[in-house]
């Protein structure tokens, strides 16, 4: 008889990993041993494209399994079924070799020969049918040993390793230029970036106007015109039916028939400057220009002399400005995130560069409050988590565990990055990376393998209860009631989870 393999199923393989395993089997003839309810071999569909595999790999494939369903649907697509097609034409083939074949007559002469030849006995016609059956069996039986022997050299070993981790502190640098990564220089190539913000912030203002106070309320300018926008800027004149000058104290944007309510300050101290009924104000400003009658001034609440009135202070201007450097710190983390979801910047971000670009108040101007603007520009160096996980675990196998077999890093976990030195020129940037590594100790598979062929199964746990490095082991032998490991150590899976 040919050569043939045996590969064994588990039941719970998808269709790519049959394919896989019997790609990988060197022998022309497999016989595919199904367990049960095998789910990917249930199905029509799946065993036609296993067959259009089978096919291209120029092999024999049999099935043999106690699930009829699977057998009946292999036969369907063109598998033939272990010891029902091939061992029945095996042992047909032996037969015919021990007795020869009775002569055909022709129909015609079938009632003749009858007639000149004498019937055999029954005595002699049942010995004949019990000598054939029984070499049949006795072939058939032969079969089943031998199938049963190959079957039993198998076995599978499911290994868990023990883990357990070690702390890393890592000085790399993020280069954008880099080419490539350089484990030895410690240059992982990253990316630069940059990012603009604009923010506004709202500071309380804390001094108190001394001497004679200005009188400021509340006014609304209205755009009539229904096309264009207008921007009113800080300090823009606004003149009342008595001729007393006022002044608004931050920048507005008029957008085509848009009304914003701005406050004001009269232009010099005195309740003289008190309005406190409906007023219309002009723009000296605009006047002889396109906006002189589309620009309109009301009063929106009274402008009195208010008693304690506040006025800016250098401290709320500075302290604004710090309050806007961290509002814009935040915001452009925030977007950093929203952008660059995948990667991995330091805790300090990088350089960033804030200038202002307004403050709706000055020094000593009353107000109870001062809006200050301006933009923010970060700019820093990231790279993807992804890329700089990979990229520790090379450095820590290249530093610490060079000299260890069979060692490997599971992951590693990134406690923090802090930057020690960015220069804007190079883009270059220094980190330190600090956190845990999970690592493995590792078995040498070839070695074990070789010490577990041919002993039985409580010598083979012996043997397995001095790895160390095993925390798990479960062993599988095939058939059940078989007590050793094979001898042909290609029979020995040993599978690491």
């Amino acid at each position: 008889m040919t050569e043939r393999d045996y590969l064994y199923l588990k039941g719970t393989e998808e269709l790519g990993d049959i394919i896989d395993a019997l790609k990988e089997y060197g022998g022309k003839e497999i016989i595919l041993v199904i367990p049960r309810g095998t789910k990917c071999l249930l199905h029509p569909t799946n065993l036609e494209i296993l067959k259009e595999e089978v096919d291209k790999l120029k092999k024999k494939v049999y099935f043999s399994s106690l699930d009829d369903r699977i057998l009946s649907l292999g036969k369907q697509a063109g598998f033939d079924i272990f010891l029902e097609e091939y061992e029945r034409e095996e042992a047909l083939k032996i037969v015919t070799d021990i007795i020869p074949p009775k002569k055909v007559l022709k129909p015609k002469a079938i009632k003749k020969e009858r007639e000149r030849v004498e019937k055999p006995s029954k005595t002699k016609v049942s010995f004949s049918k019990i000598f054939l059956s029984l070499i049949i069996i006795l072939i058939i039986g032969f079969a089943i040993i031998v199938s049963l022997n190959k079957f039993a050299n198998s076995a599978v070993l499911e290994i868990s390793l023990k883990s357990q981790n070690i702390d890393f502190n890592e000085a790399l640098t993020l280069d954008p230029n880099a080419i490539s990564n350089d484990i030895n220089s410690r240059i992982l190539k990253a990316e630069y970036i940059e990012i603009t913000k604009t923010h506004s912030i709202r500071q309380p203002t804390t001094g108190t106007k001394t001497g004679r106070a200005y009188a400021s309320g509340k006014v609304i300018f209205k755009n009539l015109d229904p096309e264009n926008s207008l921007s009113i800027i800080q300090g823009t004149r606004i003149k009342s039916p008595e001729g007393y000058i006022y002044r608004t104290t931050k920048r507005i944007y008029l957008e085509p028939n848009e009304e914003v309510e701005v406050d004001v300050i009269a232009d010099a101290p005195g309740e003289k400057y008190n309005i406190e009924k409906d007023t219309e104000f002009t723009v000296p400003g605009l006047s002889g220009t396109r906006w002189e009658n589309k620009i309109k001034v009301k009063l929106s609440s009274p402008i009195v002399v208010t008693e304690g009135q506040k006025v800016v202070t250098v401290d709320d201007i500075n302290e604004g400005k710090i309050k806007l450097e961290d509002e814009l710190k935040k915001v452009i983390q925030e977007d950093l995130k929203l952008k660059y979801k995948d990667y991995i910047f330091p805790e300090n971000a990088g350089f960033l560069d804030v200038k202002v670009s307004d403050i709706s108040n000055s020094v000593g101007q009353p107000a109870s409050e001062i809006i200050i603007t301006g933009s923010g520009v970060l700019k820093t160096v990231g790279v993807k988590q992804k890329f700089l996980d990979d990229f520790i675990k090379d450095v820590i196998s290249k530093e610490n565990l060079g000299t260890k077999e069979n060692i490997r890093i599971v992951k590693v976990n990134i406690d923090s990055i802090k930057m020690t030195n960015f220069d804007l020129k190079t883009k270059k940037m220094d980190i330190i990376v600090s956190g845990k590594a999970e690592i493995q100790g590792g078995v040498d598979v070839k070695k074990l393998i070789s010490e577990l062929k041919g002993q039985n199964i409580s010598n083979a746990k012996e043997i397995l209860s001095k790895y160390d490095e095993i925390e798990k082991a479960e062993l599988f032998v095939y058939p059940f009631w078989s007590n050793n490991l094979p001898e042909d150590e290609k029979k020995i899976d040993v599978k690491i989870k």
